[in-house]
């Protein structure tokens, strides 16, 4: 028995490491500059960037410095991503941590793809068309599919005084929603445009509109506000950046730019924080501030799906007809559906924004492709069975995003900060399971010394969590004092070689505090490993 026991063992994981790619041996390609063609030499004569392996935040298209806010982010961005490695070499005796398995991670968690999306790929497959080009948008049929969802979860698709009504060109899918995002700002913002988006904020969204020669400027939000957007800060900030753009920019271009875009994050990232039908006047102070001042809303509602009170999500602004016109909603499975890998997202707007979409897509790529339109549909339809399928699916789901969260808060403030005693005797089973060392499944269970997870900050959706490290400030490691988010990152990497995302990264609002942006949704194996390293990495400071 044993034997027959073995045999599967072994091939299971043969398949695995078949899947990921352990079983090739790669061929790693090589570089010599003396081999250079003239035009690649010339190439990276202005383009030096371009040896170096690690992602950088990138460059404006003008070639200017980024503006100040977007400037903070790119620096910390370029200090986890290129400087932190030069210690790779000093210390080779620490453990690298997966990419996978690092607390700066935005993977979600490791569970099984939405069998909807599953079966509607599968079916399309077997289709005798696939050797058309698709529709540029996404084909009729499943436009209307997903405006049959958009219905069910409460757009009016109804002609109203002052409202079109919705139909299926008000819908456009595309190759995830950051595609999406890229090509929304290109459409509505010009030369020194602003977007503006908050503080804090996902910085990947907040470096994009730079990149494409707009400008970035942030709302700060407000612990007093419980970290919601202060309508009356909203429209005073609009106000004051479009004052400022006037005395800039008068008689140097053709037209003042101004603020075109307000980026609204509901779930929030990082925050988690949500606008629902329990608190839907912030929602609507956004929406009327933006209206009456002439600034589109990107509705980024990628987090929608992981609301942890799955009985009121998160509500897409647009559900109400006032704002639809002045709002563009972005949909997507990547974070909630198990398929972070398919990059699909969908865009909901007005007919001439979803046109200028719908054109970029045509003269970029010609159109969008039928695996990424399929999976979305796959996701939201109309249909019983998806949302049958739904509430069996996220029922476990959000219940293991809760107890991620619960054993993560467990190991920062000590296991007595967990009320429920279900959950507290798994958290002390689940530490037992992965940690063997006596001591330190003592020092998981006792929490991290004057680190905390940031007040007023616990998340109602997605999975990340905001860890306050401020208290360590002035702590010592061979003479070196800890004074800010760099020194505490490079003290970390330098131990254990952990990496988070730093509060600069994100634009922080409290610039004297040392955050970082912690994912929870790691397996439970890499995450209690990761704590213990910033556990012990603590207790050693001076």
């Amino acid at each position: 028995m044993s034997s027959i026991k073995d045999r599967m063992v072994f091939k299971l994981k043969k398949t695995v490491k078949g899947i990921l790619g352990m079983n090739y041996k790669f061929k790693i390609s090589t570089f010599d500059e003396k081999n250079y063609s003239k035009s690649l030499l010339h190439l990276l004569s202005h383009r030096t960037d371009l040896l170096d392996e690690r992602k950088s935040a990138g460059i404006r298209g003008d070639k200017k410095e980024f503006y100040p806010d977007v400037k903070k982010i790119a620096d910390a961005f370029s200090f986890y991503r290129i400087y932190l490695h030069k210690y790779d070499k000093i210390y080779k005796d620490i453990p690298e941590i997966g990419e996978y398995d690092g607390l700066h991670s935005g993977t979600p968690i490791k569970y099984k793809p939405f069998k909807g999306c599953i079966k509607s790929v599968k079916k399309l497959l077997k289709s005798k068309t696939l050797f058309w080009y698709p529709s540029t948008s996404g084909g009729m049929v499943s436009r209307q599919k997903f405006l049959d969802y958009l219905k069910k979860e409460g757009f009016r698709l109804e002609k109203e005084d002052g409202y079109d009504g919705m139909g299926i060109d008000n819908i456009v899918f595309t190759c995830s929603t950051t595609q999406a995002y890229s090509m929304i700002v290109s459409l509505i913002a010009r030369r020194e445009d602003v977007i503006l988006v908050t503080g804090p904020n996902y910085g990947f969204f907040a470096l994009e509109p730079e990149r494409l020669n707009a400008k970035v400027e942030v709302l700060n939000l407000k612990e007093e506000d419980n970290w919601y957007v202060n309508k009356d800060d909203l429209a005073k900030r609009i106000d004051e950046i479009n004052d400022n753009l006037k005395k800039e920019f008068e008689g140097k271009l053709d037209y003042i730019p101004r603020v075109v875009g307000f980026l609204n994050m509901n779930p929030h990232n990082p925050l988690g924080k949500v606008m629902n039908n329990k608190n839907k006047d912030v929602l609507e102070g956004i929406g009327d501030v933006c209206l009456e001042k002439g600034v589109f809303v990107i509705d980024d509602l990628i987090y929608r799906d992981l609301t942890f009170d799955h009985d009121d999500l998160a509500l897409p602004l647009a559900t109400n007809p006032k704002y639809f016109n002045n709002t563009i909603s972005l949909f997507g499975i990547s974070k909630s559906f198990g398929l972070a890998s398919f990059r699909a997202g969908v865009v909901v707007a007005p007919i001439p924004v979803c046109r200028g979409i719908s054109g970029q897509i045509f003269q970029r790529m010609d159109s969008t492709p039928v695996v990424q339109v399929e999976s979305v549909v796959g996701a939201f339809n109309a249909s019983n069975k998806r949302y049958r399928e739904y509430k069996r699916y996220f029922k476990p789901l959000m219940r293991e995003y809760k107890y991620r969260y619960e054993l993560f808060k467990a190991m920062v403030e000590g296991i007595d900060s967990i009320s429920n005693k279900k959950i507290k005797n798994k958290i002390i089973r689940d530490i037992y399971h992965y940690e063997k060392d006596k001591d330190v499944r003592k020092m998981l269970l006792e929490g991290i010394p004057n680190v905390s997870i940031r007040k007023g900050t616990e998340p109602e959706s997605g999975f990340f969590a905001v860890m306050d490290f401020t208290k360590l400030k002035g702590k010592k490691y061979n003479d070196k004092v800890i004074e800010n988010d760099y020194d505490m990152l490079e003290y970390f990497y330098i131990k254990g070689k952990i990496q988070y995302i730093m509060g600069r990264s994100v634009s922080w609002p409290y610039e004297d505090e040392i955050i970082g942006r912690i994912n929870f949704a790691l397996t439970k194996k890499a995450l209690i490993n990761n704590m213990k390293i910033l556990t012990v990495s603590v207790r050693k400071l001076r």
